[in-house]
């Protein structure tokens, strides 16, 4: 009976060990999927670091109220990160919000346009709000579709509607030239991007083009960035007779990489000559480059440090090719590299010359790029 028993045991064990082994593997598959889905509208995170404002908190919506803004993007067939990025700048997700002006509720609609679009509810109505702004915006899009010629163009021009009125924009045939509304229009789409599309993509894309996402290389790695695009308090001691200073036309990048480099594969149109180079004493020393295919945007790198370009006018130069050192030439504050992106209008640099085309903030593409800065 022992030796029937053992053999009964050693069955039973033999089963076991090939049931484990069948179920494992089941058990392991199973675990994989036990990782939470990535929130398609959560912060553009690069290398495990939030693509946002460093200064504040980084919040995704609010989840009592993810469902009523989806469904209102929905409703006005806009991104959902356009809807939220609207929300946060409005009132920061308060119902309760009140402005100066009389604006009211989650979405800061005025008394008039909501007595239009509120459907007879309260305004203090987080989730009336919501729905409102969904209809609205839907409103808004189809007033202007007729002034766009690409989806990002109608997103702006839907968001100038909502904070100058429809009128204007069509008086213009445009984004008004009103700042609060540039600024308006820039801040929303800037960060529908960084704080609502874990993606890191612009919404609508860009106006200029497309950009195959994740394929550039840093300009200056491990670096930090010490002066945004955009306005800013004067950089040096006086800005007395050169008010350009006070609008930051690209980026500044500091750290302790010995060269910057070509973010993509692009011409280079100028370099200056040092000293003797008339702008030397506003961009140090300088280049200018574009793209070699579309978009065709243009760069300008200033301040390098003297003696140390390392290409030429006519250069061709391919993705990670470096061009030179930081510096603290021309209007320099510190150790620095500037970079800047400029429409793909923009005349092609054959001599020195300031700027004269439209810039473009270079973050957002940056993050598209799956750029860390």
């Amino acid at each position: 009976m022992e030796e029937s028993g053992s053999s009964a045991k050693l069955v039973i064990g033999g089963l076991l060990a090939l049931l484990l082994l069948v179920l494992t593997p089941v058990i392991i598959f199973l675990g994989a999927n036990d990782e939470p889905p990535v929130d398609p509208n959560g912060q553009c995170v690069i290398q495990g670091e939030p693509a946002g404002d460093s200064d504040k908190p980084q919040e995704s919506i609010p989840e009592q109220y993810r469902e009523a803004v989806e469904a209102a993007a929905k409703t006005a067939g806009l991104p959902v990160g356009i809807i939220a990025a609207q929300i946060q700048q409005e009132s920061n997700w308060n119902p309760k919000a009140q402005s100066p002006v009389g604006a009211a509720g989650i979405a800061q609609f005025m008394p008039g346009t909501w007595a239009t679009w509120g459907n007879g509810k309260d305004v203090l109505d987080p989730f009336a709000g919501i729905d409102a702004q969904g209809r609205y915006m839907k409103h808004l899009s189809d007033f202007v579709a007729d002034l766009a010629t690409n989806e990002n163009q109608k997103l702006k021009l839907t968001l100038a509607a909502y904070n100058a009125g429809p009128g204007n924009v069509q008086k213009y045939g445009g984004i008004p030239p009103f700042a609060e509304t540039e600024e308006y229009v820039e801040k929303i789409m800037k960060n529908a991007q960084l704080e609502f599309s874990s993606t890191c993509e612009a919404p609508g894309g860009f106006d200029f083009g497309d950009l195959r996402a994740g394929e550039w290389a840093h300009p200056l790695p491990a670096s930090r960035l010490t002066s945004g695009f955009g306005p800013r308090p004067c950089p040096l001691s006086s800005c007395a007779g050169q008010p350009y200073l006070m609008y930051h036309e690209g980026i500044d990048l500091a750290g302790s990489e010995p060269f910057f480099y070509a973010p993509t594969d692009m011409k280079i149109t100028y370099v200056s000559v040092g000293s003797p180079d008339k702008l030397y004493g506003f961009y140090g020393n300088y280049l200018f480059a574009q793209m070699t295919e579309a978009p065709y945007l243009v760069f300008e790198f200033h301040e390098a440090m003297d003696h140390s370009l390392l290409v030429k006018t006519g250069d061709v130069v391919t993705k990670g090719t470096p061009l030179g050192k930081p510096g603290a030439t021309g209007n320099s504050s510190g150790i620095h590299v500037h970079f800047q992106i400029n429409d793909p209008k923009t005349s092609v640099f054959d001599r020195p010359a300031v700027n004269n085309g439209k810039t473009i903030d270079p973050l957002p593409i940056l993050r598209q790029q799956k750029v860390n800065i």
